[in-house]
């Protein structure tokens, strides 16, 4: 009978399979600065008490080798505490009733102390045992302290050591499954399909310079890695009835035992953490975190459908915050119900809460710390556990009646999904990356109106692509350039309160942008006297005669042909004069005749300082010092 069970299961979960190309398709992929979305899991062995350096292991074309870059722990020890973690300020959902887990109940109106209890549990789970479990095993940090009174839920906050929020038990637990479901034999075959697919795709893209240069094609295995990478990720998010904020397209990194692959994709910007997590209009969520005071830019975003369209943005401005800063918002169907400002009101096909910290400053600013916690919805089930709720027509359907929505919660999960079956179902949300690569590629090399190829090293006005985050305005286009040549940008940002230029290979990633200034964004670049700026694009660093550079100067990490995605954003609504970009390739030795008065220069010294400062801002995202578990 156990035997038969089992077998039913397994028959269940081969039906569920067969419909998982509808669920990637409605996921997408955790698209950059796009709409669609990411994934979780596993766990690390020994933590408590070790220095781990961040250096990713990869090294950038012309650039400095990420192993061979020297440890900076002991200079970060000293740096000052992280935020606290997040408290849970159960008093701003007072007026939202949160059903039990089991139920399908939205409108009954359940009292505010469920509410309150879910808060509370979930925030000891997540808080209370994280990073301070271990924190006898290091000296420097002291037991956290816990505020539990039902006026602000939990607040734990850790003392001593700073340790960055994104490097959560969930994460690390994510990073490692991920890793494995990346070298399983379904992915390493689909891996080979992929490249072949590239490389096509990118002779029909690059026709007009004759297909991607030496260099590029020696980074494609990287990027199909990285994609691989992505798409283990992406299959751990579609059980949204067990949540977890999970981040995703990030460069390679070493913290906790873990040497992490990348999973950049499709423009990834150096700026952004990025953060996602699987929701369903079924359920009902509560997202618990804290804004630090220094991350003027944050964004949770509702994406639905095969594309990812955004459905509600709720940026960082917006929402209401606790004396500490912390916030509790609220996640349903509903609408947000009067004096209920933080709420995302999800739709029936709502697959993902894309979540965004955009730092300019990487020395200053920190991502939020989060946690989400499911209130209300129905029993986990098969059908939840491989995504059901994310196929296109059938989860919206199955998620809008509560009938449907019990039958299919008759079947339980499995306790475990076995790994063939996992490479599987990843490899099967690779196949994405056939048609999304093509797209992207799109964005740089073919005129949105005409269709038509354009030329290279063309980059004007911004506008918004629907390929990417609704609230941005981009400038894309593709470089080619000689060693002793340059790409002069001028860009007036107007209305725009931040951009960036990041340089990305010709499968849409970026390069070594840690030991490398292959990005600026417009809090690390010198404005000219009339508040635009010149940015100097070259493989090669422009040096003048008297051994000077040119502060804005953005390496293409040696790349001598590549893409870029500029993007502008918190544009001021009031403010009807959107920004500018024009562009023109010059010699290098010429780069002084067209450089502006007043344009900032550098000694070897500086730059070796403004690349010092780069890598210690990178250094604070994986925190490099004592971790524990």
């Amino acid at each position: 009978m156990g035997s038969a069970k089992h077998l039913g299961r397994l028959g269940a979960a081969a039906f569920t399979v067969g419909m998982c190309l509808g669920a990637g398709t409605a996921l997408g992929v955790a698209q950059a600065d796009t709409g669609s979305g990411s994934d979780r899991e596993s766990a690390p062995s020994s933590r408590a008490g070790s220095v781990h350096s961040t250096r990713p292991s990869g090294s950038g074309v012309g650039g400095r080798s990420g192993s061979a870059a020297r440890s900076r722990a002991s200079a970060r020890a000293a740096a000052p505490s992280a935020a606290p973690a997040a408290a849970r300020l159960a008093s701003a959902v007072s007026q939202r009733a949160a059903g039990p887990p089991d139920g399908i109940d939205r409108g009954a109106g359940t009292r505010l102390q469920s509410t309150m209890v879910w808060t509370m549990v979930g925030a000891a789970r997540n808080e209370v045992g994280r990073r301070n479990t271990a924190a006898a095993a290091v000296a420097t940090t002291s037991e956290p302290t816990m505020t539990t009174s039902f006026a602000n839920a939990v607040a734990v906050q850790p003392v001593g050591q700073a340790v960055s929020p994104l490097g959560t038990p969930e994460q690390t637990a994510a990073e490692k499954m991920a890793m494995q479901t990346a070298r399983s034999l379904p992915m390493l075959a689909m891996k080979g399909v992929l490249r072949i697919a590239w490389r096509i795709i990118g002779a029909i893209q690059y026709s007009t310079v004759g297909g991607p240069d030496k260099a590029n094609l020696a980074a494609l295995g990287g990027a199909v890695d990285e994609w691989a990478m992505a798409s283990a990720f992406q299959l751990m998010i579609l059980n949204s009835n067990q949540p977890t904020i999970i981040t995703q397209v990030a460069p390679p990194h070493q913290w906790y035992g873990l040497d992490v692959t990348g999973s950049r994709i499709l423009y990834d910007n150096p700026d952004t953490i990025y953060r996602f997590v699987g929701v369903n209009y079924a359920s009902e969520y509560v997202i618990t975190g804290q804004l630090p005071e220094n991350d003027p830019q944050a964004s949770f975003s509702v994406l639905t459908g095969t594309t990812g369209t955004t459905a509600a943005v709720l940026n960082a401005d917006q929402l209401e915050l606790g004396p500490d800063r912390t916030f509790v918002i609220t996640v349903s169907g509903s609408p947000a119900q009067p004096g209920e400002q933080n709420h995302l009101q999800i739709t029936p096909d709502t697959t993902l809460i894309a979540i965004r910290d955009t730092l300019a400053d990487w020395n200053t600013e920190d991502p939020m710390t989060l946690a989400i916690h499911r209130t209300a919805g129905p029993r986990n089930s098969l059908f939840s556990q491989f995504g059901g709720f994310a196929i296109p027509f059938i989860g919206p359907l199955v998620a809008k009646s509560p009938l449907l929505t019990r039958l299919v919660s008759v079947i339980p999960p499995l306790p475990a999904v076995p790994p063939i079956v996992r490479g599987s179902y990843a490899a099967l949300l690779m196949l994405r990356g056939i048609g999304q690569e093509s797209v992207y590629i799109k964005v740089a090399t073919t005129d949105p109106v005409t269709g038509e190829r354009v030329p290279p090293n063309v980059f004007t006005d911004p506008q918004s692509n629907a390929s990417f985050l609704s609230t941005q305005l981009q400038s894309a286009g593709y470089f080619q350039l000689a060693d002793d040549q340059a790409l002069v940008l001028t860009i007036n940002p107007n209305n725009a309160d931040y951009f960036s230029v990041p340089v990305t290979n010709d499968w849409t990633i970026t390069n070594n942008y840690w030991d490398e200034q292959t990005s600026l964004n417009n809090a690390q670049a010198v404005s000219n006297p009339d508040g635009s700026y010149t940015i100097v694009v070259s493989p090669t660093e422009p040096v003048f005669g008297d051994g000077t550079s040119v502060w804005n100067w953005v390496s293409t990490g040696g790349l001598n042909q590549g893409t870029m995605a500029i993007r502008f954003q918190a544009i001021d609504p009031d403010n009807p004069t959107n920004p500018t970009v024009s562009s023109q390739v010059v010699a290098l030795g010429d780069v002084s005749s067209v450089l502006p008065a007043g344009t900032v220069y550098v000694t070897p010294a500086e730059r070796a300082v403004q690349i010092a400062t780069r890598q210690e801002g990178f250094d604070r995202r994986f925190a490099p010092y004592p971790q524990t578990a």
